[in-house]
């Protein structure tokens, strides 16, 4: 009747929310339901920390056209040194006395000049990134919309199918009423075999209601679980009954025009190509040497030696210099600098494959969402006919048994049918209301509507 298997598997996969107040009722329509599903889903929670990942790595990006600098500063032991120990002569047989400390502190500043665009491949993979994730999150919030359309569609169609039951329990109790008393006064007309039979059509309309009651749980445990209400609480929608979609759809290559423009998977793959092909320029960009600028300066001090001024001598206890320098930075590794340039060009294409199937699958979903679209309209005009005229084969069946000229079978055959149909034109509005909803998922236009 509805998809519950789906409905029960949306209980599993959705946290449960706490600490609200379950004592009153909680009544809200769809666009509210929506609202809150999306605020509270984990998903897009998760994805929009994909993003804030990628603007990370923006921002290292970004950061490396600035000089990178290292300070070390170390203190120690140090081992006694005087001036005399090397003049007039070096004296070769001095005794290594430790009697004092030593500290000394450092400074490295490299500028990147040029690096035959390693930085500006890494700050457009990076930017591209951005987008990426950003429709990764308009993904993720376009399941949920749609995921909760379907949760709120189905509790409808379910307490439109109860109340449909109903409908028929109650022609089947009075025929039932009826026929009792007839057996008891013992009218000439009343038959104890069409009793039987109403009483046992009866126990099949029980089950059915049986079922719709359970679906109408089940919906609701997973509509107020979808929108971070505490299970248990008292939850119904603002919206009585199913009704059919009342937006009149655009043209069909509206739908088509927008899938491209505004579907997430689309702007995710446009902008995955372009962070890919940077990404397959980084690594190209190791095949040439990196130019840069520096500069390096030390200092370092004792208490148990001399300074001795010579450049020819060098004291890592007790010294100062500075010097600044312009450098060459080249890898030649033989091999690997093009395997991981074919990598990249490999998932470069893999994306290029991904986005072929996207150009006609996407296009295809389209066409089938609008195409059920049109289908469930023209049903819900054929199943409102036949509907209609099984209750009134059902009204004239149970008046021929009331006057003792009809069956109780065909009471029953009657009630089954206007059941079939009516029910028949709920699923109509229900599928007219999905298919409606899965062309706007389609189309991308989902999100839009809610931002």
């Amino acid at each position: 009747m509805v998809k519950w298997v789906a409905i029960a598997f949306c209980l599993l996969i959705l946290p449960p929310a706490y600490g609200q107040d379950t004592n009153r009722k909680i009544v809200l329509n769809l666009d509210q339901c929506i609202k809150k599903a999306v605020e509270v889903s984990p998903e897009i929670g998760e994805s929009r920390y994909d993003e804030e990942a990628y603007k990370s790595k923006k921002l290292q990006a970004d950061s490396a056209v600035y000089p990178q600098i290292e300070v070390l500063a170390i203190t120690g032991p140090s081992p006694e040194a005087k001036r005399e120990y090397i003049s007039p002569s070096i004296n070769t047989s001095v005794a290594t006395t430790v009697n004092g400390i030593f500290g000394s502190a450092g400074v490295t500043l490299i500028q990147p000049v040029y690096t035959f665009g390693k930085i500006s491949s890494y700050r457009e993979a990076a930017s591209r990134g951005i987008k990426v994730a950003k429709a990764g999150v308009d993904k993720k919030t376009s399941d949920i919309v749609l995921r909760t359309k379907e949760l709120y569609y189905s509790l409808l169609l379910a307490k439109d199918m109860r109340n449909l039951v109903l409908e028929v329990k109650d022609e089947l109790v009075e025929s039932i009423k009826k026929a009792e008393k007839q057996v008891e006064i013992g009218s000439p007309w009343a038959d104890e075999v069409n009793l039987f039979k109403l009483r046992a059509f009866l126990g099949e309309v029980d089950k059915n209601l049986n079922e719709a009651e359970k679906g109408i749980t089940l919906a609701k445990d997973a509509i107020v679980t979808s929108i971070g209400l505490p299970r248990g609480t008292d939850f119904d929608t603002a919206e009585p009954s199913l009704t059919p979609e009342i937006r009149i759809p655009e043209e069909l290559n509206n739908y088509l025009k927008n899938a491209v423009e505004l579907r997430p998977e689309f702007i995710q793959l446009k902008e995955g190509l372009n962070a890919r092909n940077a990404l397959v320029g980084v690594e190209k960009s190791n095949y040439y040497p990196h130019l840069f600028v520096g500069l390096k300066a030390s200092i370092a001090g004792a208490t148990n030696r001399d300074k001795v001024d010579n450049p020819y001598i060098y004291d890592n206890f007790n010294h100062s210099y500075g010097a600044a320098f312009i450098g060459l930075k080249w890898s030649i590794d033989f091999g690997i600098t093009e395997g991981r340039v074919k990598e990249a060009r490999a998932e470069y294409h893999k994306l290029i494959e991904k986005k072929k199937f996207a150009d006609e699958a996407i296009p295809f979903q389209v066409r089938k969402a609008y195409l059920d679209m049109e289908e469930a309209k023209k049903n819900i005009v054929e199943t409102e006919k036949a509907y209609k005229n099984a209750r009134k084969w059902l009204v004239a069946a149970v008046a021929n048994f009331d006057m003792g000229i009809g069956d109780a079978k065909e009471v029953a055959d009657a009630a089954m049918a206007y059941t079939q149909m009516k029910a028949n034109n709920l699923r109509s509005i229900y599928n007219h209301r999905m298919s409606f909803a899965n062309l706007l998922y389609a189309a991308g236009m989902d999100v839009q509507e809610i931002k």
